[in-house]
């Protein structure tokens, strides 16, 4: 399942060197999810839940230049915890290789800029 985490900065970093996370909620396709927008297609329920996740993680950040930091996961079904509205609990953690995409999102803008996961590492500290 597609689902999408929004990190700080430093959470981000210490992914990237643990290879590892212990993640609260993850923004997911739920069942409640599909039926409120059951109007949409599959990409465009990605779109809402990533833009979701954007708003958070500008919440997350230090400063009001920096870009809010979302990761898009591909999480297997044995990770699923709770269900709810818009986001789902995990029952462990998330691997650095379940990590698709980094999306990043700016005040002020509707769409997030896209990253791949090989990419993430050379741009973060451009990303403070």
């Amino acid at each position: 399942m597609r689902t999408y985490l929004p990190l700080s900065h430093k959470q981000l970093e210490s992914f990237l060197e643990a290879k590892t996370l212990d993640a609260d909620i993850l923004y997911a396709p739920t069942a409640l999810f599909q039926e409120e927008n059951h109007d949409c297609d599959e990409e465009e329920m990605e779109y809402l839940l990533s833009a979701l996740a954007g708003e958070k993680a500008l919440d997350l950040c230090l400063t009001q230049s920096a870009p809010g930091i979302v990761l898009a996961l591909d999480i297997t079904p044995e990770q699923i915890g709770e269900a709810y509205a818009d986001h789902i609990t995990v029952t462990s953690a998330i691997l650095w290789q379940q990590v698709q995409c980094a999306l990043l999102a700016y005040r002020g803008e509707e769409e997030l800029a896209w990253f791949a996961q090989e990419e993430i590492q050379q741009h973060l500290n451009e990303w403070k």
